[in-house]
């Protein structure tokens, strides 16, 4: 499946959290729950609604409410296509 950059950005941000998913927060949807291993202001890339319903129409994610989501967590689609990048990301790392 061919995915615009910040739809693959979003995948691989909810991939990378323990619940698989974004949630609504300053600025848009982010990825709460990585590890912060610094003290300091934390710097998180937020992702648009117009991202997240693209997602939803790619048939990716799960949003909690539809009118209004709060929460959009990966489906086992959503999963396995962040898993496909993943490791077509690492074949790539391995053959340069």
């Amino acid at each position: 499946m061919h995915l615009q950059p910040m739809m693959r950005a979003a995948l691989l941000a909810a991939y990378g959290t323990p619940s698989r998913s974004l949630k609504r927060g300053p600025g848009g949807y982010v990825a709460f729950g990585n590890t912060i291993r610094k003290s300091g202001p934390v710097q998180c890339e937020a992702f648009t609604r117009r991202t997240v319903n693209r997602l939803d129409e790619a048939g990716l994610v799960t949003l909690d409410d539809p009118a209004f989501p709060t929460t959009v967590a990966l489906n086992a689609r959503g999963i396995a296509e962040a898993e496909q990048l993943i490791a077509a990301e690492k074949a790539k790392a391995g053959a340069a």
